[in-house]
């Protein structure tokens, strides 16, 4: 504590070998007052700030203390069970590393006497256990349609609360849980390659630490297989034309393909020239370890001949003849019988009306394109 007024004595002035009571009393009071007449400790403050007061078991901490204490020198320290060591220190701040820290949650208390007050501020640290999640697979190596056991845990947390996930590549992500997590898989030829792995989440106030166990793969083994899109049962070709035998396989382990057409080898997948005799049907054959797959695909070679393309443009031509003649010779007949018609009318006219000679004849010849002969 400090006054809020403080005088200091003057000199004085000594006469003679001896001094008087009054003397000594004076000294002494002048000494009293510069005792309680320090300077003021109402407003100096005490802080201790660290890198992390959150930390692993067994991590490390690194605390600064320190002060607005005026007084050089002032005692300070910090007081702990943690194990501690000082780092550095300087006017008004010291700093201390915590080693080691296994207590799951300790307070800190960093002190400074300034003119004999003592202040103190504490610092927090909780040291938090977070254990590495588990991933276990019973068969990593399994065959088609048989069950696979897959098991996500983990040892307990401090402070508590883990929560676990099961993760699996193409999966949307699964909720949060506390563990352990079982999934039975029936394996399938669609799950090899299917990577898994076991995701861990630990919840420290504002903060959320995470996770993951190393990334398991799945292999699953199945014979060979084909269908319509990988070896379409029916293929067209044409004569002259680079073309090849579309057929691949499938399995695990990889099969091994093999073509013949007369049980003569023909590899899929190798462009050659075509030609007739490459029509007809192809053998194909899928092997492994596990099984055997056949396929047959028939072959059809489209070609042009030219023996035969001659007489077919001759009997298109002729056709086209015949039918041109045949048209031109019903309008010919068409016309024919129109004029036979016109003639027969103009005769009926003729003989309703009265004889006149001469104009019958005119019109008859008229009609037959020829002019009448003159009457002698």
């Amino acid at each position: 504590m400090g006054s809020g007024f403080c005088s200091h004595p003057r000199g004085f002035r000594l006469t003679g070998a001896a001094m008087s009571r009054r003397g000594h009393l004076a000294w002494f009071l002048a000494g009293l007052l510069l005792v309680l007449c320090g300077q003021s400790t109402d407003s100096f403050e005490v802080r201790v700030e660290g890198n992390s007061s959150e930390v692993g078991y067994g991590g490390t901490v690194l605390l600064n203390c320190s002060s607005s204490c005026p007084e050089a020198g002032a005692p300070r320290g910090l007081e702990t069970s943690l194990s501690k060591e000082r780092v550095s220190q300087g006017p008004g701040w010291v700093s201390v590393r915590l080693r080691n820290i296994t207590e799951p949650l300790s307070d800190v208390l960093c002190y400074f006497y300034c003119f004999g007050e003592r202040k103190v501020a504490a610092f927090r640290v909780l040291a938090y256990e977070f254990p590495q999640p588990q991933l276990t697979i019973s068969s990593p190596n399994t065959s088609s349609n048989e069950t696979v056991a897959i098991k996500c845990s983990s040892a307990p947390s401090w402070p508590p609360g883990l929560k676990l996930r099961l993760h699996r590549s193409h999966w949307h992500p699964q909720a949060w849980e506390e563990g352990p997590i079982s999934l039975e898989l029936v394996a399938r030829e669609e799950d090899d390659g299917a990577e898994f792995s076991c995701q861990a989440q630990l919840s420290l106030g504002n903060r959320t630490l995470t996770k993951s166990s190393p990334t398991a793969t799945l292999r699953v083994t199945y014979q060979p297989r084909m269908d319509d899109r990988s070896c379409p049962p029916s293929q067209n070709w044409t004569e002259g034309q680079d073309e090849t035998l579309r057929c691949w396989a499938w399995g695990n382990p990889r099969p091994h393909l093999e073509c013949a057409k007369d049980r003569e080898p023909f590899p899929a997948g190798v462009p050659r020239p075509v030609t007739r005799a490459h029509a007809g049907t192809y053998l194909c054959r899928a092997t492994n370890p596990l099984g055997t797959t056949v396929r047959t695909v028939t072959v059809w070679v489209q070609y042009h001949d030219p023996d035969l393309l001659l007489p077919v443009l001759v009997g298109v031509v002729v056709v086209a003849a015949l039918v041109a003649g045949g048209v031109g010779y019903g309008i010919y007949y068409r016309k024919k019988k129109i004029r036979e018609y016109r003639l027969q009318e103009q005769q009926r006219r003729l003989q309703m009306e009265p004889p006149r000679p001469t104009r019958c004849l005119e019109e008859t010849a008229a009609l037959n394109g020829s002019a009448p002969e003159a009457q002698v």
